[in-house]
């Protein structure tokens, strides 16, 4: 299935994935990204090993020596990427976005990066 990009608001890709770690929460599960996509005013995409059923309340999670911190907001959208797009090593690999209650803490962090 192919995505078509219906997201109005700028896309502000990483120069470089954070040195902490990031990990979408769902309830007690925790979820490892391993390289997030792109962030925006509003909202988060990232890669990721396991589908999440859209409009999921979600936490996205960053951690480093210094910070902690949570995130809440929805899974906006999810979609299987297709084998050419995902890691060879990969069975399944999914890309989704979270709108983000409150993004400007997490927004403020991975700007850093």
């Amino acid at each position: 299935m192919t995505r078509i990009e219906q997201r109005k608001l700028e896309r502000y890709p990483l120069e470089r994935q954070p040195g902490g770690e990031v990990a979408l929460v769902i309830g007690a599960d925790r979820y490892r990204v391993d390289e997030i996509k792109d962030i925006s005013d509003f909202g988060i995409s990232f890669f990721l090993d396991q589908s999440v059923p859209v409009s999921s309340r979600v936490a996205v999670a960053y951690a480093d020596d210094s910070v902690k911190l949570e995130v809440y907001g929805r899974v906006a959208w999810c979609s299987k990427l297709k084998h050419r797009e995902s890691a060879p090593a990969q069975a399944e690999r999914f890309v989704m976005g979270v709108e983000l209650l409150n993004p400007a803490t997490l927004y403020a962090m991975l700007q850093r990066h």
